[in-house]
C-alpha cells in the first residue's frame, strides 16, 4: 500500500510579527525526522495559487493564526466542515483569501485533500518579524499534535481523535 502524501503548511504574514506563526512554526517542525510523504510548504499568504499545490495531497495539516477574541495563545483544531458552528466574531484567518476558500476551490476542480486546520490566537499583530515568546513557547507543543496527526494517518489512514 502507498504511504498518503501529506502536506504540512504554514500561513501567514511573516512582517506581521504573530501573523506569520504558521510559517515561522515550520522551522521548529523541520528539527524532527517526518516520514519521506510529508511535505512542508510555506503558504505565505498565497491565497488561491495555493489550489494547484493541494490538488495532489492526501491529507492537508495548516497552520495559521486566528482571530478567535481569545487568550493569545489558545489554541484551536478543527477541520474546515467545523465552521458552520463556529461564531461569527471568529475571523478565521487574517489574509484576505482564506485558506477555507483555498480548500473550497480544489474542491470544485476536483480534488480537495483531507483538510486539518490548527489555529493561534497570536498576541501582537504588529509590524516586526519576531514571533511574540509566549507564542514561540507553544511551538513544540503544537509539534508534539502535528507529529501525532502524521503518525495516526501513517497507521490509521485518518486524523487522530480530538
Amino acid at each position: 500500500m502507498q504511504s498518503p502524501k501529506i502536506m504540512v503548511m504554514g500561513v501567514g504574514n511573516i512582517l506581521l510579527s504573530d501573523e506569520g506563526l504558521g510559517v515561522r512554526f515550520l522551522d521548529e517542525l523541520a528539527k524532527n525526522t517526518l516520514p519521506d510523504n510529508v511535505e512542508l510548504l510555506e503558504g505565505g499568504t498565497a491565497g488561491l495559487e495555493l489550489v494547484h499545490l493541494i490538488q495532489d495531497v492526501d491529507f492537508l495539516i495548516i497552520i495559521d493564526a486566528l482571530n478567535a477574541n481569545a487568550e493569545p495563545g489558545a489554541l484551536f483544531r478543527f477541520q474546515p466542515g467545523d465552521l458552520q458552528v463556529i461564531p461569527e466574531q471568529y475571523e478565521v484567518s487574517f489574509h484576505q483569501i482564506g485558506i477555507v476558500e483555498v480548500i473550497t476551490m480544489a474542491n470544485v476542480l476536483g480534488h480537495a485533500p483531507q483538510t486539518l486546520i490548527f489555529g493561534i490566537q497570536p498576541k501582537s499583530l504588529e509590524w516586526g518579524l519576531e514571533i511574540s515568546p509566549e507564542i514561540e513557547a507553544l511551538f513544540p507543543r503544537l509539534s508534539e499534535l502535528i507529529i501525532k496527526e502524521i503518525d495516526s494517518i501513517q497507521h490509521e489512514g485518518k486524523f487522530a481523535s480530538p
